[in-house]
């Protein structure tokens, strides 16, 4: 469905009883049909499922980018550092990139969060991903800052049409297509734009239900249009920084 809408990917995720016979199928996904798989999505609960999560980022294949979300810890900040710090001999020899990913209502859930850890470890294949709708459930704010301490290295950018509602996943927001809600991604991606960002970005269909056809299509026809018109009207790039 994806590929006939016309998305280039899509992101994979593996929650803590995904068997790794499934994940022996992502090297297929390309030929069998016609996307890549961007990128492995990871929940680390720490002190239950470590050994889980290491042994896949050790084993998985087809994929590059690890994206690591941590939700829960029984034993502190000292041991997520820890375990981030065990992957990062795995990915140098198996060439894989991690990306912290900022979530709502788990352990890591603001950009600064993650961007202080990418500062601690300082490693190539450390960084993290920006989630529109994380970033704007949060009410983090101050998107221009927020988005110029991430760009060294961002490696995966998500976005989603939202509005803070207790209907919302967690009784906070929506997450809905591109073209409806509240949240203006017009304006993510003008300020991606001017902190000079060019990599992969997707769109974040997690809580979709009646016809997720139409509202991929829906969505992509939207990322598109705001794309063009943030290259087209560069004032209008820069007034909505205001």
């Amino acid at each position: 469905m994806l590929a006939e809408l016309g998305f280039d990917g899509i992101t994979v995720s593996a929650w803590g009883g995904t068997p790794l016979t499934d994940l022996s199928l992502l090297p297929t996904v390309k030929a069998r049909h016609g996307i890549d798989v961007t990128a492995l999505y990871l929940v680390l609960h720490e002190g239950r499922n470590d050994a889980v999560l290491r042994r896949i980022v050790d084993t998985v294949e087809g994929v590059e980018l690890i994206e690591l979300a941590v939700q829960s810890s029984l034993n502190g900040g000292a041991a997520i550092q820890r375990f981030i710090a065990s992957l990062l001999p795995v990915a140098e020899r198996r060439g894989l990139r991690i990306a912290l990913y900022p979530h709502l209502k788990h352990v890591t859930q603001t950009t600064a969060q993650v961007v202080a850890l990418c500062q601690q470890f300082n490693h190539p294949r450390l960084g993290l991903s920006f989630n529109g709708y994380h970033w704007y459930a949060s009410q983090e704010g101050d998107l221009d800052g927020r988005l110029a301490a991430m760009r060294p290295w961002l490696m995966q950018v998500v976005l989603s049409g939202s509005s803070m509602s207790p209907i919302g996943w967690g009784g906070v927001a929506t997450m809905e297509p591109l073209d409806r809600g509240e949240l203006d991604n017009f304006a993510i991606l003008a300020a991606l734009e001017r902190v000079g960002y060019s990599g992969s970005i997707g769109v974040l269909g997690w809580d979709y239900g009646g016809d997720v056809y139409a509202k991929l299509h829906r969505c992509l026809h939207t990322l598109r249009s705001m794309d063009q018109r943030v290259l087209q009207h560069p004032v209008w790039r820069y007034a909505e920084s205001a």
